[in-house]
């Protein structure tokens, strides 16, 4: 690279630094100035929300006016006298002294007690708790804010003292307060004020994200991705061409809690517009004044390095050989002098060269010539052990060149010869290690196509694991009489076992616990057949006997591959809580009642399906007691081994489901599981674990006995 060049880059790279250093810092000022602007403009807009929250508040108090310095009122309260209270207010006109706006009042003793309220609910929750309460009592203040009611209904709350003896207009004769009087307005009354006062867009989001107000709002859609409840933050927003600051102000309620955000968006098109022009505008006139420096360099640089480029092209007419082709240069004192001084003693040099070089050069590019045609023949890379020989055999070669009396050196003639036998021998290693290399290459490929196939099965294997997982139950329909809850987890990608649940009338619903012989995807689709089997003819209503001996004959009669099934099928009578079941070589499942007994159902006789066709199945059934908890398993759980190769067992099932006595089916469900977990924790799993928990709360007259007695009283 020329000098002259090197100095432009610099020049260059250092303009280029302190332009980026200048935006920079400008970048940095214009950010901290917007920082600034940012917390102004949200200290602004809080207050103007606050100031918003006191008007509409306002109106509450003067709605509270006729209220606080009603004589009736005031000694109702004193009286707790709910009835007078009730009458009073129902004597009151519409408007009641509480103005259109109110849609909710209380009135709440000295104690706490709310003794009036204009919730129709049956047990209405008070509009203020305890603490605030007392603030009003004592005269501290009045309470003024937002208050959640029913958990999800937003209101402003307000609320002033009664006191005993109250004459018109709410003055008192000294005595203490009685009881307190709290209305509440609508929360969008705050909202319309904010709008009134900022003449921003205003929107409204409970604190789970939930839109309360302004939906109808066009910029809705492009404000609603950037709610974040919990933030006090500015943003930049922009819709239909239009820039937008949105304010984000977490909204708390009298208790200090927060229950909503209130954005506001601010049109600053103007402001945002301006700003963008005036750093492109800065931005052109650094690179003008970049562009300007750099002519002008290159300009004096051009001129005063045009005698340098003179000179250094006679060097390069000399370093090429040309001697004849040294032009004039300037002499002098100067570099320029000196340089040419020196170029004057090269060409007679180079001149010199020229007469002694020329067969020398001849012989050379020969050489070279065959060094490069036998180093492109290297062209890989050589193992450890072939390339260490290769060096000590090419040391020797190199040795012999220089021992005119060795064999190699008298065989050959010369120096080229020798060394042309040398990358002979070289080129023979190398082409032998270039097959080797070849095969290898062609394994490793053998390999990879093998590792992708395997990849391809396993991802196949997980859809199957997927899709298995899927068909079986797993959201159970919400039965006033019965809680049911089930899981499945297999011990490789897909499992042999199952469950079911599904009604086969209005009155009876069916469940299945089932557990195929074997694992991995034979076991899959033998149980996807038989749970296919087993509701279709189960869904006849034939009963749970007749259910099993024909799924055992469809299931024998083309059971080439010689596979069985354990499985236990039983029918619930939803208005009555008979279960009658049936058990084809399945484990009894465990009852236990309302009192935490646990005990095996009876055990039924009966062989596992598919094993062979005509075989006899036996029904039992019982009547389930309220309270009372059945759970189905596979011998994955009781047969589920610890690191010590100590298996889980019968007793420890029952221990764990005796400890359920007062879950529910879910709960249940997850602590024998959990339970099985703790026992196995650090040991593989060897085989599937499906469990199945029913909860029978009790038929639906028994159910509506006790609502039906506690609506009486």
């Amino acid at each position: 690279m020329l000098l002259q060049t090197r100095i432009i880059l610099l020049v260059l790279a250092t303009v280029a630094v302190v332009a980026g250093l200048l935006l920079g810092f400008a970048g940095l000022r214009e950010d901290a100035a917007e920082q600034r602007a940012r917390a102004l403009e949200l200290a602004r807009l809080d207050t103007s929300w606050q100031l918003a929250v006191a008007e509409a508040a306002g109106r509450i108090d003067q709605s509270l006016g006729r209220l606080v310095g009603d004589p009736e009122i005031a000694r109702g309260l004193e009286a707790d006298d709910r009835n007078a209270l009730d009458r009073r207010m129902a004597a009151l006109p519409p408007s009641g002294g509480t103005g259109n706006a109110i849609t909710d009042l209380n009135l709440l003793s000295d104690s706490g007690d709310l003794l009036y309220s204009s919730d129709p609910a049956l047990n209405p929750a008070p509009l203020l708790n305890r603490a605030t309460l007392d603030t009003i009592l004592s005269g501290q203040r009045l309470a003024r804010g937002v208050r959640m009611v029913d958990g999800e209904r937003l209101i402003l709350v307000a609320g002033a003292p009664i006191y005993a003896g109250a004459g018109a207009g709410g003055a008192t004769n000294g005595s203490g307060a009685v009881g307190a009087a709290v209305a509440g307005m609508d929360f969008s009354a705050a909202l319309d004020v904010l709008r009134r006062t900022t003449g921003g867009r205003v929107f409204a989001v409970a604190r789970n994200g939930a839109p309360l107000d302004g939906t109808t709002d066009p910029l809705w859609p492009a404000v609603r991705p950037l709610v974040r409840p919990a933030d006090r933050a500015m943003n930049q927003v922009s819709s239909g061409g239009r820039h937008y600051a949105l304010a984000s102000l977490p909204v708390a309620d009298l208790a200090g809690g927060r229950v909503a955000t209130v954005l506001i968006a601010s049109d600053v098109t103007q402001a945002v517009e301006e700003r963008t022009l005036w750093s492109i505008a800065y931005v052109a006139a650094i690179g003008l004044v970049l562009v300007i420096a750099l002519g002008l360099l290159y300009g004096y640089l051009r001129r005063n390095f045009a005698v340098l480029d003179s000179a250094v092209g006679a060097l390069q007419d000399l370093a090429r050989g040309r001697a004849m082709g040294y032009v004039e240069l300037p002499g002098g004192n100067d570099e320029i002098g000196r340089i040419a001084g020196a170029v004057d003693v090269f060409r007679g040099v180079m001149r010199e060269i020229e007469r002694t070089a020329g067969q020398r050069e001849r012989r050379l590019r020969r050489q070279q010539r065959f060094i490069r045609r036998q180093m492109e023949a290297l062209a890989v890379t050589l193992e450890e052990e072939a390339r260490q020989s290769l060096l000590d055999e090419l040391s020797q070669i190199e040795a012999e060149t220089h021992d005119s009396q060795s064999s190699q050196s008298k065989g050959v003639g010369d120096e080229l010869g020798l060394l042309a036998l040398g990358f002979s021998r070289l080129a023979t290693r190398v082409s032998t290690q270039q097959v080797q290399l070849t095969q290898m290459v062609r394994d490793l490929r053998d390999a990879l196509a093998d590792k992708r196939r395997l990849i391809s099965l396993q991802q196949e294997l997980e859809i199957a694991r997927t899709m298995q997982l899927t068909i079986l139950p797993q959201v159970f329909p919400d039965l006033a009489e019965l809680d049911i809850a089930a899981r499945m987890i297999p011990a490789k990608e897909v499992g042999g076992d199952f469950y079911d649940f599904f009604p086969i009338s209005e009155t009876k619903v069916a469940f299945v616990i089932a557990d195929v012989s074997g694992k991995g995807i034979p076991a899959a689709f033998f149980m996807l057949i038989t749970r296919t089997m087993l509701r279709a003819i189960a869904e006849s209503g034939v009963g749970p006997a007749e259910t099993m001996r024909r799924v055992n004959n469809l299931l024998a009669a083309e059971n080439e591959q010689m596979m069985f099934v354990t499985v236990f099928y039983g029918e619930l009578d939803l208005k009555t809580g008979e279960l009658a079941f049936s058990n084809g070589g399945h484990n009894p499942p465990l009852r236990m009642t309302g009192a935490g007994a646990v005990a095996e159902l009876q055990r039924v006789p009966g062989m596992a399906l598919a094993a062979m066709p005509d075989m006899p199945y036996t029904e039992r059934s019982l009547v389930l007691e309220t309270g009372d908890m059945v759970v189905l398993f596979t011998d994955g759980v009781t047969e589920a081994f610890n690191d010590s190769d100590v298996m889980y067992g019968d007793a420890r099932l029952v221990e764990a489901v005796g400890r359920q006595n007062v879950a529910t089916a879910r709960d249940g469900l997850d602590g024998v599981l959990a339970d099985v977990a703790r026992f196995t924790a650090g040991a593989p799993q060897s085989d599937d674990i499906t469990c199945l928990v029913l909860r029978w709360r009790g038929t639906a007259d028994a159910l509506a006995a006790p609502a039906e007695a506690e609506a009486a009283v």
